[in-house]
């Protein structure tokens, strides 16, 4: 027969942490720990998205539950799994069910080069749709031309405050002389 174990009180450190990474550093826990919770972090980062955007939502588990055709219960077993159980479906529901949008994206990161030729052409396609909207109606034409002169504004402010970032370079001098020939020596 085996002595049960007898549970000792955790100790009370008296302190307050404002975040788990704080926790782990403050109480000086090991490489173990902090791996597992990074791991678990990297594990359940659509889950903890899925939860975020429903309490910005202002939904409770039970509203969306009914909106998704589910339980309560299934909604928490969803916010509280892991990424690797979730499907595109229950993601579009979700986005669907909040009336927030989810976008998903696969691979690499792009460069900020690539990011933004691809907001521009993004802009560009908006641009033109808003643009055909505008011969429909004077007034709607009135309200999109003055749209697209503040947009132009704020773009160019943009640019010109990201290039007034750029480091300055160093003015080159540029000397130049004029020689003036000295006349031929006679012989």
């Amino acid at each position: 027969m085996t002595t049960p174990r007898r549970r000792l009180p955790a100790k009370s450190s008296q302190r307050t942490y404002t975040s788990v990474e704080d926790l782990i550093k403050g109480e000086g826990l090991g490489d173990k720990v902090q791996q597992a919770y990074g791991q678990m972090v990297q594990d359940t980062c659509v889950t903890d998205g899925l939860t975020r955007l429903r309490r910005r939502s202002k939904l409770t588990q039970a509203e969306i539950a009914q909106r998704l055709g589910v339980t309560q219960a299934a909604v928490s077993k969803i916010e509280s799994g892991r990424d690797e159980t979730l499907t595109l479906a229950i993601i579009s529901a979700y986005a669907t069910s909040s009336r927030q949008r989810i976008d998903l994206n696969f691979g690499r990161p792009l460069t900020h080069v690539e990011a933004v030729k691809q907001h521009a052409l993004g802009l560009r396609h908006h641009l033109e749709a808003l643009a055909s909207l505008a011969h429909k109606d004077e007034a709607i034409a009135r309200d999109i031309a003055g749209f697209f002169r503040e947009a132009s504004l704020s773009i160019d402010q943009i640019v010109t405050h990201c290039h007034d970032r750029l480091p300055k370079k160093p003015k080159v001098g540029v000397r130049m002389q004029t020689l003036v020939q000295a006349p031929a020596l006679s012989r």
